[in-house]
């Protein structure tokens, strides 16, 4: 009796590690094609990341004049998952979550990047940049952001691997 029921522990056994392994597998080939693609959330139509250096038409409503007149872009300069060069273009009072839930306004892949990394806020005078507690931090020129830091043009912001450039359109 005693060794039936040893075998049938082994079989069990033998089934959870095989579970564990199609599942570890499955996670792993998961996160290597989200590790591939950026992308901006379904029915966010207001924030577009371009792929040229042209404002994002992202925005209803706007006339050309104001779509050039008082925007704020955050330009790829690097990355592992956005093309260099990509544009997410902000109207004053305008603001997007960034991380990597899907839930976030810009969706970055990213290992260093938490689910909801950081927003950054369009305002006249530029950029507010505020990191949402996320683990690895934010950084705008090279220092890390503690609550809310207002960034001009030309300054780099890193989130995770991605750096960007503020740019004003």
């Amino acid at each position: 009796m005693l060794s039936l029921v040893l075998l049938f522990g082994k079989f069990l056994f033998l089934a959870v590690l095989y579970l564990f392994v199609i599942m570890v597998v499955r996670s792993g080939a998961r996160d290597l094609k989200d590790a591939t693609e950026a992308r901006v959330s379904p029915g966010r139509q207001r924030v577009g990341v371009e792929s040229s250096g042209a404002p994002s038409a992202g925005a209803p409503g706007r006339d050309h004049a104001a779509a050039t007149r008082g925007a704020w872009a955050l330009v790829v300069d690097a990355s592992p998952v956005l093309p260099v060069g990509s544009v997410i273009t902000l109207y004053p009072g305008e603001r997007v979550v960034i991380g990597r839930a899907p839930e976030s306004d810009v969706v970055l892949s990213d290992t260093f990047v938490s689910s909801r990394h950081a927003s950054v806020a369009a305002e006249d005078d530029g950029l507010v940049v505020e990191d949402l507690g996320s683990t690895n931090g934010t950084l705008v020129g090279g220092r890390d952001v503690e609550g809310r830091l207002f960034v001009g043009p030309g300054e780099t912001v890193a989130i995770g691997d991605t750096v960007f450039v503020v740019e004003e359109r």
